[in-house]
């Protein structure tokens, strides 16, 4: 699966910065509508794009002695920051949840409980082998 990813090769401005974030983040929300796993590793690394073009902007901010950036442009920065800090979050609950899932599930197909302890005997009623 190939993606176009706006990564300039060089940040000359914050809006060079900006633009490509937030293309960057149109891009996340399309592969979390496709719902596979290449999508999601490609989430992934697009994330961490966009944690370096944001990066660059306040870099750039405080390389040109601008300590208080125009109203629109910190606006954007704060909503794509939070944007990928909420998606980052996301991607780090959902692993927890199905880490902790297929433990669950790997302990009792091994016949424990979550504690370790033998798991309780379920005695089958009647089988039949007839075929």
């Amino acid at each position: 699966m190939s993606t176009n990813r706006e990564v300039p090769a060089q940040y000359g401005d914050v809006r060079q910065c900006i633009r490509a974030a937030k293309a960057n983040m149109d891009e996340v929300r399309q592969l979390l509508s496709r719902g596979s796993v290449d999508s999601v590793e490609l989430c992934a690394s697009t994330l961490r794009e966009i944690e370096v073009q944001l990066g660059c902007a306040v870099a750039i901010l405080r390389a040109g002695g601008a300590s208080h950036p125009s109203p629109e442009t910190r606006s954007m920065l704060e909503d794509l920051q939070r944007e990928a800090a909420m998606l980052a979050q996301l991607f780090a609950e959902a692993d927890k949840l199905f880490t902790g899932w297929l433990r669950t599930i790997q302990t009792k197909r091994a016949g424990y409980t979550g504690r370790g302890q033998a798991a309780p005997l379920q005695l089958v009623g009647r089988m039949s082998l007839e075929g």
